[in-house]
């Protein structure tokens, strides 16, 4: 199965619109490739590659592949090699985000990754401010539920052990356990 369906068919319905734009992004992806065919050079100047450009493409492919950071023996990594960069922007009043700067935009054709990666930014910040979301209505509900757990373990030793003052009351002002002690903070 191609990885488009599998993610069609293992999509959360009422997450739909966090999810990447997954088919946009291949079509992106589609243009540069076609465009990169029709603007290819003859076969005999492909065959004739240049050993600059023969290590541009292998510093491209690593760029995104991570190889570079993972390989024991690569060679390190030279900021001319760079073909991406990826940083944390902080924006005023809001959570900060992803920026990828692209470093070949002036090659032929390279207006074209350009949007590609404008748009990848613009999916992935979507993605991550609604994990964020979700993450921060989890916890705002674990804080209830811990607050609720409290108070039915409060009120369970209430029940199991009761104090009663003279008068025959619960008298939980002069009580030193545990249970008694929340009550009052509460």
């Amino acid at each position: 199965m191609k990885f488009g369906k599998e993610l069609a068919s293992q999509m959360v319905q009422e997450w739909q619109e966090a999810y990447m734009d997954y088919n946009y992004l291949k079509k992106i992806l589609k243009d540069i490739l076609q465009f990169r065919q029709r603007n290819e050079a003859s076969p005999k100047a492909a065959a004739d590659t240049s050993k600059g450009s023969l290590k541009r493409r292998i510093s491209f492919y690593r760029a995104f592949s991570g190889l570079t950071s993972r390989c024991k023996g690569s060679p390190p990594k030279e900021e001319e090699d760079e073909v991406i960069l990826v940083t944390a922007v902080e924006q005023e009043g809001s959570e900060g985000y992803y920026q990828t700067t692209f470093f070949m935009s002036s090659d032929q054709g390279g207006e074209y990754e350009l949007v590609f990666f404008r748009r990848l930014d613009d999916e992935f910040n979507k993605v991550l401010k609604f994990y964020k979301a979700k993450v921060e209505e989890v916890l705002k509900e674990a804080e209830e539920l811990n607050k609720q757990m409290d108070a039915l373990i409060a009120l369970r030793i209430k029940v199991e052990n009761p104090v009663v003052g003279f008068g025959g009351d619960l008298d939980c002002e002069s009580c030193n356990q545990w249970c008694c002690l929340i009550s009052n903070q509460k």
